[in-house]
């Protein structure tokens, strides 16, 4: 979060999606990527709204899709 708002201006809107560890297909997913080389960290949401907040960011809009969670956050 820090090296996303030291490059935004102030006010900028940052959007990122993140997968949500608690649905069905989130643990499928991460042995698929996992057997292509990639590493996967399934973080609850609940910690990523943590460290927005840390980062002193105020999240403006979630958005639920069938494996990942968008985040609007701005700074």
């Amino acid at each position: 979060m820090n090296a996303v708002k030291k490059v935004l201006k102030p006010g900028g809107v940052f959007l990122f999606d993140v997968v949500d560890p608690d649905v069905e297909l989130a643990e499928n997913w991460a042995i698929l990527e996992t057997y292509l080389g990639t590493e996967v960290l399934l973080t609850p949401l609940k910690e990523w709204k943590g460290l927005i907040a840390q980062a002193n960011g105020k999240l403006i809009k979630t958005a639920q899709g069938e494996l990942f969670q968008l985040f609007k956050v701005q700074f």
